[in-house]
Order: C-alpha cells, then sequence, then structure tokens
C-alpha cells in the first residue's frame, strides 16, 4: 500500500520533476504527471460535430426522427526532438456516445480514454478519435408549423412513404391556415366598424336636431353597419365551423398514421 504524499522522479540519474500521488492500494496503478516535455508540441484545436439524420417513421400523429451524431477529435504531436518518446493521450468519455473507427485504448476509465502511440523523433504523428451517438427525436406534428414539415418532408433519409404523409400534413394544415386567414380578415373588418360606430355615436351626441339631415344621415349609417356586422358575424361562425371540421379532419388522418 502507497501512502498518498509528494513524489521526485528521476529519470537516470537527473531529476525529472515532481509529482504528488493518492493512496495507491495494493496491485493498483496511478498515471503521474510530473513535468514539461518541451520537446514534444501537442495540438487538439481541430474538431467537428456532424449531426444527420437517418431515417423517419410516423406513429399516430408523433413523428420519430433517427439522428446520427458523430465528434471528430484530432491530436496532431510534432516531435522536435533527437529521441522518440511514448505519448499517452486521455480523450474524455462522453455518456451515450461510442467509439468507432479509432484505435482501441490501453486503458478506459470511468471518465478518459487513454490512448499510447509512439513519436518518432524529428517528426509528427496524429490520433483521430472518433465517437457517435444514435438518438430518436419525437415531434407532436400536430402543433408543428408547415414549415418545419415541409423541412423534414423534403429530407431525403425521410423514407418516401414517411414524405407523402407529411405533403399531405402540410395541404391540410394550409387549407386550416387559409381559413384562419379569412376569419382573422373578418374580425379585422369587424374591428374596423365597431371603432367607426363609436366615432359616429360621439357625433350624434352633438347634434341638438334630431329631424336634421345630419342627424338622419348618421343615424342610416349606424344601421348599415349594423347590417353589415350582423353578415360578418354569420361569416365569421361558418368560417369556424369549417376551422374545426378541418382540424378534426387533421386530427383523425393523423390519429390512423402509421408508416415508416
Amino acid at each position: 500500500h502507497l501512502l498518498q504524499g509528494p513524489i521526485t522522479v528521476l529519470d537516470g540519474n537527473g531529476y525529472a520533476g515532481d509529482a504528488r500521488i493518492d493512496d495507491v492500494p495494493p496491485g493498483q496503478e496511478r498515471l503521474l504527471s510530473y513535468g514539461v516535455d518541451l520537446q514534444v508540441l501537442v495540438d487538439a484545436t481541430k474538431n467537428t460535430n456532424v449531426n444527420t439524420i437517418q431515417t423517419g417513421k410516423i406513429v399516430k400523429g408523433i413523428l420519430y426522427v433517427q439522428r446520427k451524431q458523430e465528434m471528430t477529435q484530432e491530436y496532431s504531436a510534432e516531435n522536435k526532438g533527437d529521441t522518440d518518446h511514448t505519448l499517452i493521450v486521455e480523450h474524455p468519455v462522453h455518456e451515450g456516445w461510442k467509439l468507432f473507427e479509432t484505435d482501441k485504448p490501453i486503458e478506459t476509465t470511468q471518465s478518459l480514454y487513454r490512448f499510447k502511440g509512439h513519436v518518432i523523433a524529428n517528426k509528427a504523428t496524429k490520433l483521430v478519435v472518433k465517437e457517435q451517438r444514435v438518438d430518436w427525436e419525437t415531434m407532436q406534428i400536430l402543433p408543428l408549423d408547415v414549415g418545419q414539415i415541409e423541412f423534414y418532408s423534403k429530407t431525403s433519409a425521410i423514407p418516401g412513404p414517411v414524405q407523402a404523409a407529411l405533403v399531405k400534413a402540410i395541404t391540410l394544415k394550409s387549407a386550416m391556415a387559409d381559413t384562419q386567414r379569412l376569419i382573422d380578415e373578418k374580425q379585422q373588418q369587424t374591428n374596423q366598424i365597431t371603432t367607426e360606430q363609436s366615432r359616429i355615436r360621439e357625433n350624434m351626441k352633438t347634434v341638438s336636431d334630431r329631424t336634421s339631415q345630419y342627424y338622419t344621415r348618421l343615424l342610416t349609417k349606424l344601421n348599415d353597419q349594423e347590417t353589415q356586422l350582423e353578415k360578418l358575424q354569420g361569416e365569421s361562425e361558418e368560417l369556424r365551423k369549417k376551422l374545426n371540421q378541418q382540424r378534426k379532419e387533421l386530427e383523425d388522418y393523423l390519429l390512423n398514421l402509421n408508416v415508416g
């Protein structure tokens, strides 16, 4: 059993550096860092992260999209010295990710992969660590906007039947959007007329002679606007019924979908 404390490291007959170690039970090993090797330069700035869609399916109104993420980390080492060196590279373990197309590490801890290599004198070498993970993303189609659905309907990795189903959903949602736009226009017209009625009523209060031509004209206009409001309210009610029917048609269509 090796107790914790400071350690002085000697290389041959010369001083190499200092380190500190925790308690080490019998039979266990520890990797110590005791100095800086100025002859070996390591560059770990090159890395990429790519996210691609693999496939997709629809089950009862839910769009499932499978995504594959790939991370690549490059470690470049250059040995400017006249002797070969052994190099240990520690790479963090990312939960849920797996190594692929990568040399097997000499050791794996809970938080680190350790890779061992050799750096030839006056030469450069590199280690490329690749990791990937595959996840399923789920989305309720009904609340998605048309632009989001259109994106997946045009993604080549999505199977054809799923793309076709999404195109149909776009058609149904677009019809709902058209109806909603008409409802909004009717509401805007109603608001304009209501505002105008308030102005007319205020003007009528200022007219003392209610038999005058001006007062009669205001009253006629007010009555005409009431007729317009009744018409707009009727049209709006019919449009709301249409929207509800369109929504039900979309919901029923999505609920019965099982493709991919």
